[in-house]
């Protein structure tokens, strides 16, 4: 069953056309990792298929419902749909329990002891049960990036987004978040990720696309695009990156 359903998505700055046309699906339970050059789209397309950014022109799809309609609340879609982020984006006055409770008591309405209840098992879920009490500062990075992916998890997602989630991480971090992730894709999550990670893509990917210049310009396995992409642009990114 097709998840996420995009068709003929644009997205402009100004004069600075950033999606061109993208139409794109991602099946139920599949880890789609998106790679390219920076500045050519990826995480535009993340935040316009959660609503972060409204998209010019185009049709975004959960399961069946589409998202970018006046009558569907971005509070709801943003329910449907994780996200992580680059940073953090964690509340520095707020434990670690206490950042991944916030959005089930206020958006969700949940009572305090339910709310507890389901942070402390999603904070176990990626690895911190002994870190609920700690606050950011007192956390690694790649300890603050698992208490933000156990935020969004809290929310019970159909969907969840990936943004460069390593990329503010030092090297000796990056493993602790990306073995979360690969988890979160043996259990079944629905995953759309950007990444630089092509180790990770190549692991976990049930395919790939390379986009540049605000448009997808091959789709295909891990094996495809990296040992033989079809498209000239495709074999030159892939040719720097992985010598």
């Amino acid at each position: 069953m097709t998840m996420v359903r995009i068709r003929g998505l644009h997205k402009s700055f100004g004069s600075l056309h950033v999606l061109r046309g993208v139409d794109l699906d991602v099946n139920r339970g599949d880890v789609l990792c998106i790679i390219g050059p920076s500045g050519s789209g990826k995480s535009t397309l993340l935040r316009c298929t959660n609503l972060l950014i409204y998209p010019d022109q185009g049709d975004i799809f959960i399961e069946d419902v589409k998202v970018n309609s006046r009558e569907v609340r971005p509070e709801w879609v943003r329910q449907q749909i994780g996200m992580v982020f680059q940073q953090f984006n964690l509340f520095t006055h707020l434990t670690a329990l206490r950042n991944v409770m916030l959005g089930l008591v206020r958006v969700k309405g949940m009572d305090a002891a339910a709310a507890r209840s389901k942070a402390e098992f999603e904070l176990e879920r990626v690895g911190l049960a002994e870190k609920k009490d700690a606050y950011p500062a007192q956390l690694s990075g790649g300890q603050q990036q698992r208490v933000a992916i156990a935020r969004a998890l809290a929310m019970d997602p159909k969907v969840m987004l990936f943004d460069e989630p390593t990329s503010a991480l030092d090297p000796e971090y990056i493993h602790e978040v990306l073995d979360v992730m690969k988890r979160l894709a043996e259990e079944g999550m629905t995953m759309m990720v950007v990444t630089h990670e092509m180790g990770f893509a190549k692991e976990v990917a049930d395919s790939i696309i390379f986009f540049n210049q605000g448009q997808i310009v091959e789709r295909g396995s891990p094996e495809e695009i990296f040992d033989r992409p079809g498209h000239e642009r495709t074999k030159a990114f892939v040719g720097k990156i992985l010598r």
